[in-house]
């Protein structure tokens, strides 16, 4: 895959602004509340309140899938944009400054609207897994008029999240910036997200895959959803037919990378402690990309991903 280096910017991302307030909780609590444990659920403003007043939230700290990775590319120094919604309110402003304070150039529209900024309530279990609860808030009021294409044509890459897909509006601009994308040789990266998204769009996100995606993040799950399989090697196979790059992660055991013919296995680190899983796939997708940028190698690029989601996942939250 030949990508345009000669660009003003590495990378930018396209996302929802999201501040994570993150609680530990026992599986109980889960059960308790019929949150399906290991997911992420779209909840309203109430919901948010009372799960928020009922649990002990522990970390508040900027997050949202694309802008943890775009964070985490920052921090390898390379040159990242972030384009969001969020509002003129206390979280908007956390967010905000998160992104400034890692030297992410950030075009995000601050609007007024009778919504607050995005939160996701992410309850840790006592196993390490996390279950996202997400308010969207005035994220969703993403359109193409908060999409400055300039940047894209810009960038080397233009990385986009499946969680996108909910939102109608999100869903007109992240097409016309993919349409920008390619018009302008920017090579465009694709986080599935969620095996549930993948339930939700499995048709458009074929689509995007076949005809517009260079480079697809999955974990094993995702892409078994979106191929419609119980075998990862049926999954394989397809990944291939498509002669697109795929980052497979596994868990503790590890990544394949697949591009054609060639499958990449890339083993897992061990860890000292498993804390939390909560941006895992985000680091990942941040150290490939980051090594993908300055080197093209695939092996060497699906190293870094594990190395770096090895690295968050013994701590909370998806920010180093």
């Amino acid at each position: 895959m030949v990508m345009q280096k000669n660009k003003k910017y590495d990378i930018v991302g396209i996302g929802n602004a999201i501040v994570d307030l993150i609680a530990e909780v026992d599986d109980s609590y889960l059960e308790k509340n019929s949150i399906n444990k290991g997911s992420m659920s779209l909840i309203d403003y109430d919901v948010a309140n009372r799960i928020g007043n009922e649990v002990d939230i522990v970390k508040t700290i900027p997050g949202g899938s694309v802008a943890n990775s775009i964070v985490c590319i920052a921090q390898q120094n390379l040159k990242t944009v972030f384009i969001g919604k969020v509002n003129q309110d206390e979280l908007g402003e956390k967010f905000a400054k998160g992104l400034a304070e890692e030297n992410v150039e950030f075009k995000i529209t601050k609007s007024l609207a009778n919504k607050h900024t995005a939160r996701c309530i992410i309850l840790v279990s006592t196993d390490a897994e996390r279950t996202m609860n997400t308010y969207l808030g005035v994220s969703q009021e993403l359109t193409e008029e908060d999409i400055d294409l300039n940047i894209i044509e810009e960038s080397s890459i233009l990385y986009l999240e499946g969680y996108l897909w909910d939102l109608d509006n999100a869903k007109k601009a992240i097409k016309k910036s993919i349409s920008t994308a390619i018009n302008s040789e920017t090579k465009i990266a694709f986080s599935i997200s969620d095996a549930f998204c993948v339930d939700r769009f499995r048709e458009e996100f074929i689509d995007l895959v076949n005809n517009s995606a260079d480079i697809i993040f999955a974990n094993e799950s995702e892409i078994k959803s979106l191929f419609e399989t119980n075998e990862l090697n049926d999954a394989i196979k397809k990944c291939q037919d498509t002669k697109k790059i795929f980052a497979v992660t596994l868990g503790d055991k590890g990544a394949k990378i697949i591009y054609k013919n060639e499958v990449v296995d890339i083993k897992a680190e061990v860890i000292d402690k498993l804390v939390d899983t909560t941006g895992a796939g985000d680091l990942f997708a941040a150290g490939f990309l980051a090594e993908y940028l300055k080197t093209q190698d695939l092996e060497s690029s699906g190293k870094q991903g594990v190395k770096m989601a090895s690295i968050i996942i013994q701590q909370f939250g998806a920010r180093l």
